[in-house]
């Protein structure tokens, strides 16, 4: 880890150790919820949203299941700053941290792991002895999580939150093949039957749960539920065309600017779309989606700079207010999408919208060859090389074909049925 990205991490773990603990307050509940800042896409009544698992939790609460949250270290949105007033456990994840360091020092780095192991699952065994969930779900659950899971007979869900392939180091075969059970979800709640199939290869094998619940955000968006506020305010809130242009979407990734700097200098996107966005501003509605991580998170200052001196102040300031729409609501607008690697390939493809993907790893032999094969193999997205001139003829070409129909079926009977088995569960515990 180099210097600036240590002090960095130093910074957020100091910023989320000052929010203190408060997990010490949680009641028993039905379902625990655990998600971090970085899942936070949104903002309803005012709250940071984490639109996956909350949506899920309110289709819970409705249900008339009894929802908790819990930020995963080092949140700061957290109690009334964000859905569902999440706890903390900033304060203690921090002091596990600085006396594995020490014991480093003192002794070496297996007996410090190992500590530091032990303590981060008794943590999370307090935080279920608290809530007494009947199931947790999170995006991502750490294997400290899973472990304290399994001790206290509570099952954990991972529900889907980006791609899902081979060559991905936390759903990939190779991944699962040799994590212990113990540090592996109960269970794998997945948007489709491609992602299904990915985890199904290793999963099965190990009695790990996968299924196909669809994406409990859109699934909300394309209901169109007139009962549901957050929905509806959205709707009407969610204008984002300016003109009569052809409206092309980029969905901006956080990141980048560390793991390929060569690739992006700026941050945010390649020299070559940058300088296809300004050649054709006249032509295209252009809408540049920025990712949560650069509207709240660390990377906000370094985008909105870069965005403001290239593109203008208005423009950055639109493209901004933008992101905060969501998703489904932009999707249907867009007649377009580009990014370098974002999920978003995905569910443009769900709502119709063909996809140009910019990074070379994509290619056949490349570290990331399947990632989006199911789309690519429909036509529905298609990898670019970094050239203005052949990304404007692309552009022109493929808006030529209009959208595709939407893949997406509006169905969340397998996710019902999963909630309704979490309500007879609770029923039968009482």
């Amino acid at each position: 880890m180099k210097l600036d990205e240590e002090l960095g991490y130093a910074k957020k773990i100091m910023r989320g150790a000052l929010i203190g603990d408060t997990w010490q307050t949680l009641s028993p509940c039905d379902v625990l919820l655990v998600r971090s800042d970085n899942n936070c896409g949104y903002t309803f009544q005012g709250r940071a949203y984490a639109h996956l698992l909350d949506s899920f939790g309110d289709l819970c609460t409705k249900k008339s299941l009894t929802v908790r949250s819990v930020a995963k270290p080092f949140s700061v949105l957290v109690g009334t700053r964000a859905y569902h007033s999440p706890v903390s456990c900033n304060l203690s994840m921090a002091v596990i941290r600085l006396n594995k360091n020490v014991l480093k020092l003192l002794k070496n780095a297996d007996v410090a792991t190992q500590w530091a192991k032990s303590h981060q699952i008794a943590l999370w065994c307090k935080i279920l002895d608290k809530s007494k969930p009947k199931v947790i779900v999170g995006i991502q659950p750490d294997e400290y999580l899973c472990r304290a899971g399994k001790i206290k007979g509570v099952p954990v869900y991972d529900l889907q939150h980006g791609v899902i392939a081979d060559e991905n180091p936390w759903y990939g075969e190779k991944y699962g093949v040799t994590t212990p059970i113990e540090d592996l979800p109960d269970g794998f709640l997945c948007w489709d039957d491609q992602s299904v199939a990915t985890i199904f290869k290793w999963a099965h094998g190990k009695g790990i749960q996968v299924l196909n619940v669809g994406n409990p955000w859109f699934l909300r968006f394309l209901k169109g539920d007139p009962d549901d506020l957050l929905v509806q305010t959205a709707v009407a809130q969610g204008n984002i065309r300016s003109d009569t242009h052809p409206c092309v979407l980029v969905s901006l990734q956080w990141g980048l600017k560390v793991s390929e700097p060569d690739i992006f200098p700026n941050g945010a996107i390649i020299d070559a779309l940058e300088k296809v966005i300004l050649n054709t501003e006249n032509t295209y509605n252009w809408i540049l989606r920025l990712h949560p991580v650069q509207i709240r998170g660390g990377e906000r200052e370094m985008i909105l700079r870069y965005l403001t001196q290239t593109f203008g102040e208005q423009k950055a300031q639109e493209w901004f207010k933008s992101s905060l729409t969501p998703l489904p609501i932009i999707l249907s607008q867009a007649d377009l999408h580009i990014t370098y690697n974002s999920t978003t390939v995905i569910e443009a493809a769900w709502m119709g919208c063909r996809s140009g993907l910019l990074n070379q790893q994509l290619c056949e032999g490349g570290k990331r060859e399947s990632y989006y094969s199911y789309e690519r193999s429909i036509g529905m997205a298609e990898l670019l090389p970094h050239d203005p001139e052949f990304i404007e003829q692309w552009i022109s070409d493929t808006l030529t074909k209009g959208r595709a129909e939407p893949m997406m079926k509006v169905s969340s009977l397998t996710l019902d049925a999963f909630i309704e088995e979490i309500v007879r569960r609770c029923n039968y515990d009482k």
